[in-house]
């Protein structure tokens, strides 16, 4: 549902502001008020366990939609909620499943990179710096092999892809998802 939510509120998907008001935010504030003890979301509606972290179930799924919102309603909740997303993915989104953007801890380092483009804190910065690095010792982690090893999303291309974009964080974008406009980006960091 985040990432239906997520695009929804991308200008290209003109959406018009009654129908994102009336219709996307409840939505949106719906999932925010399934979230862990933890700060981490659920996989799914039925499921009560806190245990994924990855960009495809969990908090590094979730705190793009949040980064979003913020953008796009104006309200300080928003950013609070995807910052402490970013908490639960530094604590425990380095993933032994593997080193790729969906379900590995390139993707979970994307978080760190969009929500470093946002707000400009170099803490954020620093946290996708150290994913990047643990990513760089690849085959060293004890990491399963991916059913698609070269593939953009389970595989090293993701991977790869990551390590370039910490590289240039200011452009760099989640593969594939992430379509944010730069400029909207500039006006939020100058409101917060």
């Amino acid at each position: 549902m985040a990432g239906i939510y997520y695009m929804l509120m991308q200008p290209a998907a003109n959406v018009d502001p009654d129908t994102l008001t009336e219709m996307v935010k409840p939505s949106i504030d719906y999932v925010r008020h399934k979230r862990f003890r933890s700060g981490n979301y659920p996989s799914s509606l039925s499921n009560e366990t806190d245990r994924l972290v990855h960009w495809c179930h969990g908090a590094p799924g979730v705190i793009h939609m949040l980064m979003q919102a913020a953008q796009v309603f104006k309200e300080e909740k928003y950013l609070k909620d995807a910052m402490e997303c970013s908490d639960v993915i530094w604590q425990r989104g380095l993933l032994r499943k593997g080193y790729g953007v969906c379900h590995g801890t390139a993707g979970n380092g994307y978080s760190f990179l969009s929500l470093y483009r946002l707000t400009q804190d170099k803490k954020y910065l620093y946290r996708a710096c150290k994913f990047a690095e643990w990513c760089l010792e690849y085959g060293a982690h004890g990491c399963r092999i991916p059913d698609r090893p070269y593939s953009l999303f389970e595989g090293m291309a993701g991977t790869i892809h990551f390590l370039s974009d910490v590289l240039v964080p200011e452009t760099s974008r989640f593969p594939a998802f992430e379509l944010g406009s730069s400029q909207m980006e500039k006006k939020v960091q100058k409101d917060y």
